[in-house]
């Protein structure tokens, strides 16, 4: 039996992005309504919302939670502008019990590796996480997630699943999409697209924070 989509979508794109009407949170909602994919959409433009965010979707034990947001190498950015880092973001899971089927990371360096690495050291965690290793625009994220959410809603979500939307995604929208998958027997996240290393090696810039541009997520 495949397991069906039940989505919490959260949405904290900047101010910039609500002006210009590129936001992914309110694209993807009207996709999963067109897909009879079951969705709900929130607004979260601070911290305090953000973890409201998360609460509801561990209560309304949604499996897939997208966040849409801006990232960058550390973490993720809100609304306000509040930078969440990593631990403090895989924190809010825990503090949740929360162990999602899927994590959609609609934000630049959202599967990155330091999200996979502060997810190994806790107990719950997504089974998948989904992803750019770089700064991406939103024409890509919209292409990207129309795939997913397509194969989501035919399929089911599972790992099969995911990896056949990747290969998708890669083609169309960007190389630099992928996902990361909870390997039990390793005890690690794995990556696919694979090769002979743990993960995609990623340059980092040293001693600065980035703060991503309006054009990209």
């Amino acid at each position: 039996m495949i397991e069906k989509a039940k989505v919490l979508i959260v949405e904290s794109s900047g101010p910039q992005d609500f002006y210009s009407e590129e936001l992914d949170g309110p694209l993807i909602y009207n996709l999963t309504k067109l897909l009879s994919i079951n969705a709900r959409l929130v607004y979260a433009v601070d911290e305090k919302h953000f973890k409201k965010a998360v609460a509801r979707a561990a209560k309304l034990q949604c499996n897939v939670l997208h966040v849409s947001c801006h990232g960058r190498e550390e973490g993720i950015s809100l609304t306000d502008d509040t930078l969440i880092d990593w631990p403090d973001f895989v924190q809010i899971f825990t503090d949740n019990r929360y162990s999602p089927k899927a994590l959609v990371m609609s934000s630049c360096w959202g599967a990155v590796d330091e999200i996979a690495d502060e997810f190994e050291k806790v107990r719950f965690k997504p089974d998948i996480i989904f992803g750019a290793t770089d700064d991406r625009c939103y024409n890509e994220y919209a292409v990207a997630w129309t795939i997913l959410y397509n194969v989501f809603s035919q399929e089911g979500v599972d790992r099969d699943v995911a990896r056949e939307a990747l290969r998708a995604i890669y083609v169309t929208a960007h190389k630099n999409f992928r996902y990361l998958r909870w390997h039990d027997g390793k005890k690690e996240y794995v990556q696919f697209p694979g090769d002979s290393r743990k993960y995609e090696i990623i340059e980092k810039s040293k001693g600065s924070k980035k703060k991503v541009s309006t054009a990209s997520r």
